[in-house]
């Protein structure tokens, strides 16, 4: 494969490897060999897989931002800022406050989907079968209120449902703006809107094309490489691999801000597509950007508002493995496979 190169940040290196372990995870009970029954993706898997597969499916869904109500988020403020970040199971909005400023603005968010609670919880309560579970040790102006996802009809024996999380962000620090000096009171304002949109049968999944899709189908195009094992990670849209021989290896879809044109990763061609590509002390991580562009910048904000550039994300896929010849036969896979 032809490969052209230029020289990559250490500041950028570190920034990827941050979000790659913040977005990695194992999975809790599953299968150490490929299992028997109904294939999936053309490999036979067990039943704990396709339970686990069968409820990152019902999390994928649930669309985050049909979850979080824009016009109830503009009531704590001037929302300029609203759509899908990161790794396609979070909506944000960004809002300046009444007696905040840009400089200093607050953000509210929704995720749907991850396996458990990441943070320590506290007592949990339960209604109409959704438990809610504060986060404890929150920093001032701060606040994060876990739910249970609704449970996935059929027999998913042994795997539990997933989790969502409301936050409420104040980027002054917790100065005040909060409503009555209590941080959660916006939380808890939000997270009843959430409740009562995830109790309604009238949910949609989201209009971005990569959100719609599993990663894990990717292994129908890695027959030639060996496939042990694979099944969906701690996000919904990431997928855990194990290739022959027992290496590990995963494939991640999000949206993610357009790579710098100069001083960021290593640009590469493979095939004759580009892709940025990065090495650390444990795997290779390589990126396709197929170019469509999300702007989550409202047009009614704030004439300085309007173009932040961490606003603008487009659709990618990372896949990273210990080889390099691995993960480049998972990112050439990935970009053939998935419609961005």
């Amino acid at each position: 494969m032809g490969r052209s190169a230029t020289v990559v940040s250490p500041l950028v290196i570190a920034l990827f490897v941050v979000l790659l372990v913040a977005c990695s995870g194992t999975v809790e009970g599953s299968p150490g060999v490929v299992g028997v029954g109904e294939p999936i993706y053309g490999r036979p898997v067990s039943e704990h897989t396709r339970a686990e597969l069968a409820v990152a499916a019902a999390a994928r869904g649930i669309a985050p931002c049909g979850l979080l109500d824009e016009d109830l988020v503009g009531s704590f403020g001037q929302v300029t800022a609203f759509g899908l970040v990161g790794d396609l199971s979070t909506c944000h909005a960004e809002l300046v406050p009444p007696r905040g400023t840009p400089a200093n603005p607050v953000w509210v968010e929704v995720t749907v989907g991850e396996r458990e609670p990441t943070e320590r919880t506290g007592a949990g309560t339960a209604t109409d079968g959704i438990e809610v579970r504060p986060a404890v040790g929150a920093l001032p102006g701060t606040c994060t209120l876990y739910f249970s996802l609704p449970t996935v009809p059929g027999p998913q024996v042994g795997v539990a449902a997933r989790w969502g999380h409301v936050s409420y962000l104040d980027g002054a620090g917790g100065t005040g703006d909060s409503a009555a000096g209590d941080d959660c009171a916006e939380a808890r304002t939000v997270l009843g809107s959430v409740t009562d949109r995830l109790r309604s049968p009238a949910r949609t999944g989201s209009d971005i094309p990569l959100a719609q899709q599993d990663p894990c189908r990717v292994v129908e195009k890695m027959s030639e490489r060996g496939i042990e094992t694979f099944a969906p990670g701690s996000r919904p849209y990431e997928c855990l691999l194990t290739l022959r021989g027992g290496t590990d290896a995963s494939v991640q879809l999000a949206l993610s801000p357009e790579p710098p044109r100069i001083g960021g990763p290593e640009a590469v061609e493979l095939d004759g597509k580009p892709f940025t590509f990065f090495r650390d002390a444990l795997s290779c991580h390589y990126y396709f950007y197929p170019g469509a562009v999300f702007d989550t910048n409202l047009p009614s904000s704030p004439v300085g508002e309007r173009d932040k550039r961490s606003n603008r994300l487009t659709a990618s896929v990372a896949a990273s493995a210990p080889s390099c010849g691995d993960a480049e036969t998972l990112v050439l896979a990935s970009a053939e496979m998935f419609d961005y």
